[in-house]
C-alpha cells in the first residue's frame, strides 16, 4: 500500500469477540467471560453497512475471514456470512469443530461459507485433546469434516494444524491422511507463536511453562519441514498442502532462530487486507493506532486517508520482529 489510492484489497478480515469453549495450551481467549457482550460490538445492521460500502470499491473474487476466539460462539457471524454471500463475497473462518452438530452443519450451509478451517493437530486423539484442554475434541472435529460436506458439498474444508515440540513426530502422518481424505481440500501449517491473550515476554519460548509447545531438537524440526517439503513438490495439488515451499523454508529460519528477522525489506501488513476488530475499528497493525472508526466514518474514506497513509509509511518502516509475518501474513518473501 506505497500508493493508497492505487491499494488493491483482497479480503477483509473481521475479528469477532475472542471469547472460546476451549482451553487450548497456546491461547487464553478462554479466559475471556463467555457471558459478556459488549454493546459496543458491530451488530448485523453495521456488518451490513460497512459490508455494503466496501463492496463499492474492491474487486471479485473478494474474501472476506472471519477470526477471533471460536467464531460459531458469536450468533452475528451467520447472519454476516448471509450479507456477504449477497454481496457476492467469498466467506471462510477457522473453528474448533467442537460446535458442530447436525443442526450447526445445515446452519452453515444455508449461509452458504466457501470455506472452513479446522484445527486439528494430530491424528493422536489423547494429543489432540491435551493441546485442546478438554476431551472430545479430537472427535468433533474429525467428525465434523463428513458433516459439513453432507450439507454442502461445495464447502472447502482444510484441516489448521500448529507445529509444536508435543505434535511434532506426528505432523508427517497427519499430512498424509488429509492427502488421503476425500472430503478434506487441503492442511494448512502454522509454527507456534506467542500464545494469544498472553503477557509473556518475547523470550517466552525460553520459558519453562511453554516448554511442551517449543520444538527444542532443531535437527528433528528441520527433518520433519523438510520432509514437507519434499512432499509438497512431488505429488499432484502439492500433496494437499497449502504452505508455499518458501514459507515451510521460513518456518525453519523461524525455529532456529526465533529472535531473528525473516524479512528482507519493509513489513507488508495490510498491504492488501483491510481488517476490523469486533468495535469497528479498523486496524493496520496491533502496534500502532487504528485507522479509523468504521462505525463514525465511511471505510473507504478511512483506508485512503492522510492519517492511513502516515500510519502505512510507518510500518513499511517497522523492523520489528512480527509473528504475523511467518504464518497468517506471509506474502511469500523471506531471506
Amino acid at each position: 500500500m506505497s500508493n493508497q489510492m492505487t491499494a488493491k484489497f483482497r479480503q477483509c478480515d473481521i475479528a469477532l469477540p475472542n471469547q472460546c469453549i476451549l482451553k487450548c495450551k497456546m491461547c487464553n481467549f478462554w479466559q475471556n467471560d463467555l457471558a459478556y457482550e459488549d454493546p459496543g460490538w458491530l451488530g448485523v445492521e453495521e456488518y451490513k453497512r460497512i459490508l455494503s460500502e466496501i463492496r463499492d470499491f474492491v474487486d471479485d473474487p473478494f474474501c472476506v475471514s472471519f477470526g477471533g476466539g471460536e467464531p460459531l460462539l458469536n450468533d452475528k457471524l451467520l447472519e454476516a456470512a448471509k450479507i456477504c454471500r449477497d454481496l457476492n463475497f467469498v466467506t471462510s473462518f477457522p473453528t474448533n469443530a467442537y460446535l458442530i452438530d447436525q443442526a450447526m452443519a445445515e446452519k452453515i450451509a444455508a449461509a452458504e461459507i466457501s470455506s472452513i478451517g479446522i484445527s486439528l493437530d494430530s491424528l493422536d486423539r489423547r494429543t489432540h485433546d491435551l493441546l485442546r484442554g478438554k476431551d472430545g475434541c479430537w472427535e468433533k472435529a474429525v467428525s465434523a469434516i463428513s458433516l459439513l460436506k453432507k450439507y454442502r458439498p461445495a464447502l472447502s474444508v482444510n484441516i489448521l494444524a500448529v507445529i509444536m515440540g508435543v505434535n511434532l513426530g506426528g505432523i508427517i502422518e497427519l499430512a498424509r491422511w488429509v492427502y488421503a481424505h476425500p472430503d478434506l481440500h487441503g492442511i494448512v501449517f502454522q509454527a507456534i507463536q506467542k500464545p494469544f491473550n498472553t503477557s509473556s515476554p518475547d523470550n517466552w519460548f525460553e520459558l519453562a511453562e511453554y516448554a511442551e509447545l517449543w520444538p527444542s531438537d532443531r535437527s528433528a524440526v528441520n527433518a520433519v519441514i523438510d520432509e514437507l517439503i519434499a512432499l509438497r513438490r512431488s505429488r499432484d495439488r502439492g500433496f494437499k498442502i497449502c504452505n508455499p515451499v518458501s514459507q515451510l523454508e521460513v518456518f525453519k529460519l523461524y525455529f532456529s532462530n526465533p529472535k531473528g528477522f525473516v524479512k528482507p525489506r519493509r513489513c507488508h501488513l495490510a498491504d492488501n487486507v483491510i481488517r476490523l476488530d469486533s468495535f469497528g475499528n479498523v486496524i493496520a497493525c496491533e502496534q500502532m493506532e487504528f485507522l479509523g472508526s468504521a462505525k463514525e466514518a465511511n471505510i473507504r474514506g478511512i483506508l485512503y486517508s492522510s492519517k492511513a497513509r502516515k500510519i502505512m509509511s510507518s510500518i513499511h518502516n517497522c523492523a520489528k520482529n512480527c509473528y504475523h509475518l511467518v504464518n497468517c501474513f506471509y506474502d511469500g518473501e523471506s531471506k
